[in-house]
């Protein structure tokens, strides 16, 4: 009887192996046969997924945005703003790991238009899951809810690269510090403390 093959947990599995490599010898040295190998597949395998390597990174920067968005979606059913953007902040690990990837794919589109528009449509998809807890948190006394939903995410963009470049000054509790004054600064009503 032929094996049936889970297609979607393949699809993440090779993402995965593609998020390794990057983390390891950068976004420039992560080809199909290196991701092939991290993976344990032929390249045959991840071809048989995506069609190239752009297509492949395309979905492995989805894949980071949609657990990012996870993580923060289960902070907005607690309607906690600053532990929801707290998820995007390299507070443990994984984490580290994955803003590591998505700063290096970030890197790599400045040197290709057309995978730059294929991050910024997912990017946008991103920050429009975001935009419902966004518009509760900020709709208090501010006018321009999206100006303000963009200074948070530089905010929290300038946070994520100060950690990942000084990890001994930017530390967890340093992170937590860093947003949760500036989201007082901007006016925001804050939830409890998050939990990193």
């Amino acid at each position: 009887m032929p094996r049936v093959v889970d297609h979607e947990r393949r699809r993440v599995q090779i993402a995965e192996a593609a998020w390794r490599v990057i983390e390891r010898e950068g976004p420039d040295k992560a080809n199909l046969r290196e991701i092939a190998r991290e993976a344990g597949y032929t390249t045959g395998v991840i071809t048989h997924y995506f069609s190239n390597k752009q297509q492949l990174m395309a979905f492995a920067f989805e894949l980071l945005a949609r657990r990012q968005v996870e993580r923060m979606a289960r902070s907005a059913e607690r309607r906690d703003l600053t532990d929801a953007l707290a998820q995007f902040l390299p507070l443990d690990e994984e984490r580290r790991r994955e803003t590591s990837v998505w700063l290096a794919l970030l890197g790599a589109s400045l040197k290709d238009p057309d995978f730059a528009a294929e991050l910024r449509w997912r990017y946008q998809r991103m920050r429009e899951a975001a935009w419902p807890l966004f518009k509760e948190a900020l709709e208090e006394g501010n006018p321009d809810i999206e100006t303000a939903a963009d200074e948070l995410l530089a905010i929290v963009d300038g946070i994520t690269v100060d950690a990942l470049i000084d990890p001994e000054r930017y530390t967890p509790e340093r992170q937590l510090s860093l947003l949760r004054r500036s989201l007082e600064r901007l006016g925001i009503r804050l939830g409890p403390q998050p939990h990193g």
